[in-house]
């Protein structure tokens, strides 16, 4: 991905002039030269946060004036000869994409010129970027969150360059709503054994475009929190938070005064994302002797149970997950009666659901995140190690029975998309926390490291084609335990 392309000083000769007529030699004028300091590196362009300003030095000798060619509306270049120095700021409103010029002229009439691309964050919100939103290591560091660009530009801790503070420690899940973003942390600013962290707290809200944090809550403010893992939100007095005990409303109106409430019947929440559906959260609570979808609304502080049919071919006693659809259902991973199986169910009418077989073996490694599996239309896809499989939930897969006790046909599953193995790259051995299909392009987002203790700073985030299988993007070293991966066009 990262290809060098160094910006060097020109250096033009310049012709010596002798005439026939006489011995005499006109004066040499050195030729000017000029390079910018330190060398700037890529195809990658010079990043600039709205509000703050970017320094360049350069070196030059034989010059005599330094100027800069004309920027669009809303970026500033100011260049100081005396320590030689550029100054560069643009504002919330610039062209995000700009190109600087700078000349050199020297003694005489000779010039020569740098070209420096230049690009503004000033638009996180940017259907086609991408969030991947990081943990951290819990005992010496915060959370972090990546931003990729539209065109493919990697942005390291962008919350930090916009906001000059991090994240809180063990961040863990993110939520788009209304403008704004919610990151939600396990630590917030004090681990397990009592470690301080400077960060912003438990809940950072951020504006969804500039990433300027607009509020946080640290640790004390939300003691009643034990671990939360996930969020979802439907305003500012419904966030809705999973912990270790079970699921809290936040009530955040008052900044000063955040209220926490425990929603009634969410003992033992499971450790997975909320779906959002129709201005409800759901949740879920699996076991033998039942299944039921958990439905929360802002018009009360308790859920209400949807009981799930029995399947006599695909049993529901074990849930991997669920998510919202495309069609205004529930996508419900599972697994019974040796059986995996994915299937959509309408919260209104749940004896109406339609399943389809993806294979035999139970999931084994989820992940921390929860996320089993992700969706893009009908196109469905999850992970067992580091092997990827899809199956197209359109396709009304035959599902025929043993056939006269003796001759056994297979029933369809799921088919093998790729192995993160393959892709390449001998450091990719494991896949963390789960996967994601960006909802505009379709694309597949996995991220993995080599390995947990001093090799998770070897890591990747590939972005798969899904008509082939095969990475069309890598990103290589920025990841620092990726809670996920998380998509503007979601919000």
């Amino acid at each position: 991905m990262k290809r060098k392309l160094l910006l060097w000083g020109l250096l033009l000769t310049s012709v010596l002039c002798t005439t026939s007529c006489s011995d005499d030699k006109e004066e040499v004028i050195p030729s000017p030269e000029f390079e910018l300091t330190p060398r700037t590196d890529a195809d990658t362009p010079l990043f600039v946060v709205p509000g703050q300003s970017l320094e360049l030095t350069y070196s030059a000798t034989n010059v005599s004036s330094v100027s800069a060619g004309t920027l669009p509306e809303g970026w500033t270049v100011t260049i100081d000869e005396s320590d030689r120095s550029i100054d560069i700021t643009a504002t919330e409103d610039a062209q995000t994409k700009a190109t600087l010029t700078l000349t050199a002229t020297g003694g005489g009439t000779e010039t020569v010129s740098a070209t420096v691309d230049l690009y503004c964050l000033n638009a996180f919100d940017d259907p086609n970027g991408a969030f991947v939103l990081n943990e951290g290591n819990m005992t010496t560091e915060n959370g972090s969150l990546i931003w990729i660009s539209p065109e493919g530009y990697v942005f390291d801790d962008a919350y930090k360059t916009v906001n000059g503070s991090e994240l809180g420690n063990v961040a863990q899940d993110m939520a788009f709503h209304d403008g704004k973003i919610y990151v939600i942390s396990q630590n917030g600013d004090e681990n397990a054994v009592g470690t301080k962290f400077e960060n912003d707290g438990m809940l950072v809200v951020m504006d969804a475009k500039t990433l300027k944090k607009v509020a946080s809550f640290g640790k004390k403010q939300l003691s009643t929190l034990d671990w939360p893992t996930h969020i979802a939100v439907l305003d500012e007095q419904h966030i809705y938070l999973r912990d270790k005990v079970g699921i809290y409303r936040l009530d955040i109106s008052d900044k000063e005064n955040p209220t926490l409430t425990k929603i009634e019947g969410s003992d033992g929440a499971p450790q997975t994302p909320f779906a959002v559906l129709n201005g409800k959260i759901y949740s879920y609570k699996a076991s033998m002797l039942g299944t039921y979808l958990w439905e929360i609304g802002p018009e009360k502080d308790g859920i209400t149970k949807i009981k799930l049919p029995y399947v006599p071919k695909y049993d529901l006693s074990n849930v991997y997950g669920i998510r919202s659809s495309d069609d205004g259902k529930l996508w419900l991973f599972s697994f019974g009666l040796g059986n995996l199986a994915i299937g959509k169910v309408d919260p209104a009418d749940p004896n109406g659901i339609e399943q389809r077989r993806v294979g035999e073996a139970k999931l084994k490694d989820i992940g921390a995140s929860g996320v089993a599996f992700a969706t893009h239309g009908d196109d469905f896809y999850y992970a067992e190690g580091t092997t990827i499989y899809h199956l197209d939930f359109s396709v009304i897969q035959e599902d025929p029975d043993d056939q006269g006790g003796t001759v056994t046909v297979k029933k369809p599953s799921a088919a093998w998309f790729a192995d993160i193995t393959g892709f390449g790259d001998d450091d990719a051995k494991r896949l963390y926390n789960g996967l994601a299909v960006h909802p505009a392009t379709g694309n597949l987002y996995v991220n993995t490291i080599k390995g947990v203790g001093p090799f998770y700073t070897t890591n990747h985030i590939w972005v798969v084609d899904p008509s082939s299988g095969e990475p069309v993007q890598t990103y290589e070293d920025y990841t620092n335990f990726p809670a996920g991966t998380f998509f503007p066009a979601d919000k």
